[in-house]
């Protein structure tokens, strides 16, 4: 029999955290140089004028990546506490190491100033502001990390609220790119709405969608700058790598589109959940075709949404009749457009048309009518529906040379001169819609009308 003591067999059966994958330390140990490091920091940080050797702050930037490697390692590993031990000594960490930056560039801009009288000032404000990205962007990989384990272990939604605003406010200062922002700013729309802050959260949902646009159009804009000569040999690479990012963006929109139609629900906002609905069916649609779970899951809550609306006659919704998501082309003649935005209107040669403002995620829809020959007095009425027609709007993008910011670049698909271009290179001929120009006829989706072959 062991001589051991009951409570030595069960310490020396329990389960060891893993060792760091990068150094191949112990929790214990890795534990111990990071309090070390953090000892160091805290006294070096209260020193006057502090100083960092460029080999000490790559030592320290080494440690902190092992950090926030580790602690992902033991996550996996079901080791939650010592992860959140070696975050946190991690976080104290860069708190000092950016005091000491602060104080360093401070030092060397005084510097500055006395050897230079004239010095412009604002530039020795530019360049503390540079200096500053690197220690925070240490941070930010922590606090990134940090609010993983908040969010999805410990669901401590208050915490994980103040730690996700200080990773926007980083995300902020650094430039982050509006894809990176948006999806913080995604996630703290969710945390809102899991405390119960409606209206806070709606508001965050569609800053993220905003943002989530304006980095789908700088994407089509670098695109398209990369198409010169110099580029060439690297054109396909960028394609690939734009097109996985134009299809999360597209699936983050998606998202937001959901989370906004649940809130409106909760607050008994009927017609906006419709709305939600009716925007995630067309972006799903024009994106990834009738049979995608999406598009299916957006049209089913549409069609529910709009039975229940139908029963109070006040609150109409926005419906769509007689469509089959077996057969797209052939079904979806009825469609009918309840739009709250702008509805452009009118006939070109061969036929009359309704353009509905959609978002710039959205595909750029058309309604098209055949001219009436029988006296029929309605242009629009459902016996001369000739078919919908869906366009690519990041492809319109190049077609119509479009150029502007990311708030106002979705107008500029609406004005008169493009809608002309657009319009004058389509007609109806014998049943079948014609595309003048090839070239816009490669921004077609989808159609519910025969579209004549190449």
């Amino acid at each position: 029999m062991s001589d051991k003591k009951p409570e030595e067999i069960i310490i020396e059966n329990e389960k060891k955290p893993p060792k760091s994958s990068k150094s191949q330390n112990t929790f214990k140990d890795f534990h111990k140089i990071c309090r070390a490091y953090y000892d160091e920091l805290m006294h070096l940080s209260k020193n006057k004028s502090p100083s960092l050797s460029k080999k000490d702050i790559i030592i320290l930037a080494d440690v902190i990546d092992e950090i926030v490697i580790y602690s992902k390692e033991l996550l996996d590993s079901n080791f939650i506490i010592e992860a959140k031990k070696i975050l946190d000594i991690g976080l104290v960490i860069s708190d000092f190491l950016l005091k000491i930056f602060e104080k360093m560039v401070e030092a060397y801009n005084n510097k500055i100033k006395k050897e230079e009288k004239e010095i412009n000032n604002t530039n020795i404000n530019n360049a503390l502001s540079e200096k500053l990205k690197y220690p925070l962007s240490l941070k930010l990989k922590l606090l990134k990390a940090n609010f993983k384990i908040l969010i999805e272990k410990d669901r401590d939604y208050t915490n994980a609220e103040k730690n996700l605003q200080e990773i926007i406010e980083i995300q902020i200062y650094l430039k982050s790119s509006h894809y990176h922002l948006a999806s913080s700013k995604f996630w703290l729309a969710k945390i809102e709405y899991f405390l119960e802050h409606y209206d806070q959260a709606e508001k965050l949902a569609l800053e993220a969608k905003n943002l989530y646009e304006n980095s789908q159009k700088k994407n089509k804009e670098e695109d398209i700058n990369n198409l010169n000569e110099e580029n060439k040999n690297n054109n396909q690479d960028n394609k690939n790598n734009n097109s996985d990012l134009e299809k999360s963006i597209s699936q983050n929109v998606s998202n937001i589109f959901r989370f906004l139609a649940q809130i409106y629900l909760i607050k008994n906002d009927y017609k906006n959940a419709a709305t939600y609905y009716e925007h995630g069916y067309y972006l799903n649609l024009g994106r990834f075709g009738a049979e995608n779970p999406d598009t299916i899951y957006f049209k089913t809550k549409l069609d529910a949404i709009n039975e229940e609306l139908n029963k109070y006659p006040n609150f109409q919704g926005i419906k769509i009749k007689g469509n089959n998501n077996d057969n797209i082309k052939n079904n979806n003649n009825n469609l009918a457009h309840n739009f709250d935005k702008i509805l452009h209107k009118g006939q070109a040669e061969t036929f009359s048309f309704k353009i509905p403002t959609s978002s710039l995620l959205e595909p750029f829809l058309l309604t098209l009518y055949k001219i009436d020959k029988e006296g029929i007095m309605d242009r629009y009425a459902a016996e001369l529906l000739f078919g919908n027609v869906m366009l690519d709007k990041q492809k319109l993008i190049k077609y119509l040379n479009i150029k502007g910011n990311g708030n106002n670049i979705n107008k500029l698909f609406y004005t008169d001169e493009n809608l002309n271009i657009i319009l004058g290179n389509m007609k109806i001929n014998n049943g079948f819609l014609v595309f003048l120009d090839k070239d816009l006829r490669n921004c077609l989706i989808n159609s519910s009308c025969q579209v004549k072959k190449k």
